[in-house]
């Protein structure tokens, strides 16, 4: 088997391992009412949920830099995605409140590792081509984010409970595991374009320092942080929406504005590797962060309740593929230590959420609501100034990979 069908194999086993990882991230959301009621808990008590788990994608952050590059990521990404599959079902059990904790925080760490090393792993399998590939892999992130409410929606549906739906997804899970490793092991591991080691076949040592203190990865920080303020649209638009009038904005309109923007993030995703033979990434994420703040300043002040499934299909469509942008830039910076520069600039990302987050919880309580929604407006404003005032920094390795 030429090297060519392998490395299309491989990438399929990939592009599925990112869409079962957006999967399982959205069932939780829809189990929490469920979970909440099922353990007696409080809100507080509740909101350890996504503490630990976030706890535990900074700590995937940290691995990522000082394991994945160091590894074979074939490997790497078979054993982080069998280890997804059995925390999956370990929640799916139902276990005791602390360990439940134990468990969504080991399976925040092994998906963010999972995350990372899927697109790291794709860029050093097609090299010059990873943008258009790259994007292909997140727009089935999209998709996998549709799909999760879906199925546990259905199973609720049936009358099944939400543990149902963690254990069987993680059974399915450990199978396709299984069955990567086996298809590897018959095929035989296909050669990447980019790899991180010298002629001579010794790894290249990780130049962790020159990496993060690099202008190119310091711009690309500061992106992700800005650009992270968008966040606070998908989190927080229902409740703004819903609190403001619960008749009008019931719960099941806000999901389907919701999806509007997931629709335009999958067709963002697909077309931005076409995109991006046309424009480089600063030019792109230049034009589409200006557009989107207009996009969604214009949908605050006009605020119209039809207007809003219009207003998020297009911020979907225009900021969708942003994220994508970023991993794309940090594997054509330094293509031979993709995982560690994916890794910084989803560490600023996570960084940059959390903050964005935490201070539109903080306007809407002190302040109005309205100002909390603003965030991202001015995020995209924010990316938009750094992107264009640094022009020059990273022109020379932009051009390259055009």
């Amino acid at each position: 088997m030429s090297n060519k069908k392998r490395r299309t194999i491989a990438a399929i086993y990939v592009i599925t391992f990112m869409a079962a990882f957006a999967l399982s991230s959205g069932l939780f959301s829809n189990a929490m009412p469920r979970i909440i009621e099922g353990y007696k808990l409080t809100f507080d008590q509740a909101s350890l949920f996504s503490i630990f788990q976030s706890a535990g994608m900074i700590l995937a952050t940290a691995l990522t830099v000082l394991v994945v590059d160091r590894l074979d990521k074939n490997k790497a990404l078979g054993l982080m995605f069998l280890l997804m599959g059995g925390f999956l079902v370990c929640i799916g059990m139902a276990p005791p409140f602390v360990l439940l904790l134990v468990a969504l925080f080991l399976l925040g760490t092994v998906s963010g590792v999972l995350d990372n090393a899927c697109a790291a792993y794709i860029s050093d399998l097609f090299g010059d081509e990873r943008a258009k590939y790259i994007s292909i892999l997140h727009a089935f992130f999209g998709l996998g984010s549709v799909l999760g409410p879906v199925f546990i929606g259905t199973l609720f549906q049936m009358g099944f409970e939400w543990n149902t739906a963690y254990t069987t997804f993680g059974l399915v899970v450990v199978f396709l595991a299984l069955a990567y490793f086996v298809t590897m092991a018959v095929i035989k591991r296909p050669e990447p374009a980019v790899s991180g080691v010298d002629e001579t076949g010794v790894r290249v040592k990780i130049p962790y320092k020159k990496i993060v203190t690099s202008p190119q990865m310091l711009v690309l920080c500061g992106m992700a942080i800005f650009s992270a303020a968008t966040q606070v649209f998908n989190t927080w638009l229902p409740t703004y929406l819903n609190n403001k009038d619960a008749l009008l904005y019931p719960v099941s309109f806000c999901s389907t504005i919701m999806a509007c923007y997931s629709v335009g993030m999958i067709i963002s995703r697909l077309l931005n590797g076409a995109i991006l033979r046309a424009l480089s990434p600063r030019k792109y994420i230049i034009t589409m962060t200006f557009l989107g703040a207009l996009v969604l300043g214009a949908g605050l002040a006009i605020d119209q309740k039809l207007l809003w499934p219009v207003v998020s299909f297009l911020l979907g469509l225009l900021i969708g593929a942003i994220y994508t942008v970023q991993i794309i830039m940090a594997c054509s910076y330094f293509p031979q230590f993709s995982a560690t520069a994916i890794s910084y600039a989803g560490l600023a990302s996570s960084i940059g959420g959390m903050l964005f987050n935490a201070l539109a919880g903080q306007l809407a309580q002190r302040v109005n609501f309205l100002s909390a929604m603003c965030i991202p407006v001015a995020g995209m404003v924010g990316t938009f100034l750094l992107m264009a005032l640094t022009r020059r920094v990273g022109s020379h390795t932009e051009a390259a990979s055009e």
